[in-house]
């Protein structure tokens, strides 16, 4: 049920237009790399929020600010770029992925189209994590990247983090 109220609050919140202060991006600026920045200023405004709120509340969770844990909280959505989607599509791709399976996905993300759009949607985290790898992030970013949708048990990050990083992006 977690789940599902995450994602009605991201559903109505993407539905609202919301711009970036000039605080909270020289923030961003000072955590990521260059290239990070280049991919990060490439995501939608409103997946930029979203990224800048889960970084907040990893911040907080914190005992000493670590600058991977950060980058980790503000890139982990990344892939979205590569789907090119709507708050609609958005919303038709997670139904449609309830319901079909990630062999499925990968399949639709190497087509055009709509249906390509969905399967890139949908396969987020491994296009994710492709783009930070290039980019030349840590591998606890990429990682995080590729990891943040599974269950805890198959997570390959430190488990500390991952509860962090997770629980700050369910909020």
């Amino acid at each position: 049920m977690k789940t599902l109220w995450h994602l009605v609050k991201r559903f109505t919140g993407s539905l609202q237009q919301k711009s970036i202060s000039e605080r909270d991006h020289l923030w961003v600026q000072q955590i990521l790399s260059y290239q990070e920045m280049v991919l990060w200023e490439s995501m939608p405004q409103n997946d930029q929020h979203h990224s800048i709120e889960v970084a907040r509340r990893v911040d907080k969770s914190l005992e000493k600010s670590e600058q991977t844990i950060l980058t980790a909280a503000l890139l982990h959505d990344i892939g979205k770029v590569t789907s090119k989607t709507g708050v609609g599509m958005r919303v038709l791709a997670t139904l449609i992925g309830v319901v079909t399976s990630e062999i499925q996905h990968k399949s639709w993300s190497q087509r055009p189209g709509r249906i390509g759009e969905i399967g890139r949607y949908l396969c987020h985290a491994i296009d994710g994590a492709s783009l930070l790898q290039k980019a030349g992030s840590d591998s606890l970013v990429v990682t995080w990247a590729s990891e943040h949708h599974l269950p805890q048990h198959q997570w390959t990050i430190n488990l500390e983090i991952g509860k962090i990083l997770k629980s700050a992006d369910d909020d």
